[in-house]
């Protein structure tokens, strides 16, 4: 049985986080509640905002914040504060306080997997898994979330956490993000997803605690590298095997450390992973410390919400178009520095044209071999279609 009460969140917190000055509209914090349910015959709590003015009747996307190994929600709140964007974009926005972890001191942990000798995956007599299917269960039916479009991000034992949720949990989470963590091994053994599972994963390449190359002790494999954990959702999303790479601006010259964007997608550009590699990272949440170039939490909703539990949301109408002409796609979309066009039937000459949002004609060119790579650096942000072969395809810049 699930029951439910509602606390009014500390007001001890709302006064610090007033006095540091990171918090200033009193309308945010008036929305910020402390929630319990019980799960499984044990209460668990979270902090639950939910977007000014909203109305029951709007069905909205919901978002899962996880906080980092040993922490609580209110860590991650500060870290990864998403308030003013669900205003903005209209989200429930949830961060779960995990249970105190038995078999390591007492430390609030998220059961990452359900057996072995790690940290976090020795069995716990609670189940987070059961928690988290039914918090969402229970923002379904008290605000009417749309159960297509659940996401989750986590740090460091959060991260893995979320990797886990898009394994174990499939069938309620849209896509995930995860900062700071690589995939645990029993995790990256048994992860089953039915249906396009979008992931973002942030991760230093200096990271201390989650190592870029993976983890093996005494001949004990415990964490995949990041290379091998996107590998693993190229194969689940049945994507591209080619990264489009991006060199970020590097906006804090002081913070030590830069970013390159890899970003996977499927020939019609309607699955897709994204891996933002800090170049000299530690195990930082970028945007709150450490590198300072991009903001975790908004970089990985700006992506995740573009998908839902069918792959990217606009692809519907664009993938029956491209059904039905049958003859050549293009990757990735949104694209940044360079566009694909895959044609297996192109083998000579045929001349395509890009155009922008206005109808005028920015980039032409031909197609002469099955997969072809055009450079976009010269085209500014911004919705544009590409005609070949009597038909056309729109793709984003970014």
């Amino acid at each position: 049985m699930i029951q439910k009460t509602c606390l009014p969140v500390l007001i001890e917190a709302r006064t610090s986080l007033f006095l540091v000055g990171v918090f200033f509209a009193s309308a945010l914090s008036a929305q910020l509640t402390t929630e319990s349910l019980t799960v499984d015959g044990q209460t668990r709590t979270y902090l639950q905002y939910v977007p000014v003015d909203f109305d029951a009747v709007e069905e909205v996307p919901l978002v899962l914040c996880f906080h980092g190994g040993a922490g609580v929600a209110e860590d991650q709140l500060a870290i990864g504060d998403l308030r003013d964007t669900a205003d903005e974009e209209r989200f429930i926005l949830v961060y779960p306080q995990a249970l105190p972890d038995p078999n390591d001191g007492g430390s609030t942990n998220w059961q990452v997997v359900t057996s072995g000798d790690l940290p976090f995956t020795v069995p716990n007599p609670h189940s987070d898994i059961d928690f988290v299917g039914a918090l969402i269960d229970e923002m379904h039916t008290l605000h009417g979330v749309d159960l297509t479009r659940v996401y989750a991000m986590g740090y460091s034992n959060g991260g893995g956490f979320v990797y886990d949720l898009a394994c174990r949990l499939n069938d309620h989470i849209t896509g995930v993000g995860a900062v700071a963590r690589t995939m645990y091994a029993e995790s990256y053994a048994n992860c089953e997803t039915t249906h396009p599972t979008p992931v973002v994963t942030i991760l230093g390449t200096n990271d201390f605690n989650s190592n870029y190359d993976g983890v093996v002790y005494n001949g004990t494999l415990y964490y995949h590298s990041s290379d091998e954990g996107n590998a693993l959702w190229i194969d689940e999303n049945e994507l591209l095997p080619d990264a489009d790479i991006v060199e970020l601006p590097d906006l804090n010259i002081s913070d030590g450390s830069t970013v390159e964007r890899y970003q996977w997608s499927d020939a019609d550009g309607c699955r897709e992973l994204t891996h933002y590699k800090v170049l000299g990272g530690d195990h930082d949440w970028p945007g709150a410390w450490g590198n300072m170039d991009i903001i975790s939490h908004e970089v990985i909703w700006d992506h995740l919400k573009e998908f839902d539990m069918n792959g990217r949301i606009s692809c519907g109408p664009l993938t029956v178009d491209n059904a039905e002409a049958g003859s050549w796609a293009i990757a990735p979309n949104p694209a940044a520095s360079q566009l694909m066009i895959l044609g297996e039937h192109f083998t000579s000459s045929t001349p395509f044209h890009i155009f922008n949002a206005a109808g005028v004609r920015c980039l032409e060119g031909t197609v002469a071999s099955p997969r072809t790579t055009i450079g976009l650096q010269g085209l500014a942000s911004g919705l544009y279609g590409i005609q070949l072969n009597g038909e056309t395809r729109m793709f984003i810049v970014q």
